[in-house]
């Protein structure tokens, strides 16, 4: 399973969304997103910016790509 498929298993819980939710949300059916989580499809570029928007997370977010030590450093200094 890709760290899309995960990632965006994860954030759809942690919105409390089911997948029928999600795939209407974009205009897509529950099928879909079924697919997105098991690896079997990935999204379009488009539709992986309005699951992102959706989700309230980013695209990299999604995709798992890590944050730089800068980005790491201004996250904590935001944060405290």
């Amino acid at each position: 399973m890709s760290d899309f498929a995960k990632n965006l298993y994860y954030y759809r819980k942690k919105r409390g969304l089911t997948q029928a939710k999600l795939g209407e949300k974009i205009n897509y059916g529950h099928t879909a997103i079924a697919n997105y989580e098991s690896g079997r499809n990935e999204p379009s570029f488009d539709v992986l910016i309005a699951l992102a928007n959706i989700l309230c997370v980013t695209v990299d977010d999604l995709l798992g790509v890590p944050l730089s030590d800068q980005e790491k450093v201004l996250l904590s200094y935001f944060r405290g």
